[in-house]
């Protein structure tokens, strides 16, 4: 045997170790894509329910959206008309009242000067008071 051969034998050798290396490293990587592909399916099997789910929920959550904005706007609307009719109601009646209590109180006052009693002047400051009490209140 020459030298040419020994190195032939040699290499031959080696290429069959690193041949028989390469076909348990490819074994490996199918049993790892194997099990790729089932937990990809498992997880598929999982998620598309869910997002089916989800799909749904947010319908369902933007119908309800678009459902409360309708009805605050809504109540805007009767807020402001209510608003108005309140205020449009105070300025009807404040003005008629005012004056009916203003005539109401000058004829007491010409009635108490006509049979001759006139206010003492604690009378007129606690009658003041009163009138200042009740416009806070109001």
């Amino acid at each position: 045997m020459h030298a040419s051969d020994v190195v032939a034998i040699v290499l031959a050798v080696v290429l069959a170790g690193v041949a028989g290396a390469v076909v348990i490293a490819l074994v490996s990587l199918t049993r790892s894509m194997r099990a790729l592909r089932a937990a990809l399916e498992e997880l598929r099997a999982d998620t598309l329910p869910l997002v089916d789910e989800l799909r749904e929920t947010v319908t369902t959550a933007a119908f309800n959206v678009e459902r409360v904005d309708r009805l605050i706007t809504g109540a805007e609307a009767v807020e402001g008309r209510v608003d108005a009719a309140s205020r449009l109601a105070y300025r009807t009646i404040q003005s008629p009242v005012v004056k009916a209590m203003a005539v109401g109180a000058g004829v007491h006052r010409t009635a108490q000067r006509l049979v001759g009693k006139e206010p003492t002047p604690a009378e007129i400051v606690a009658s003041s008071r009163r009138r200042r009490s009740r416009r806070r209140a109001g």
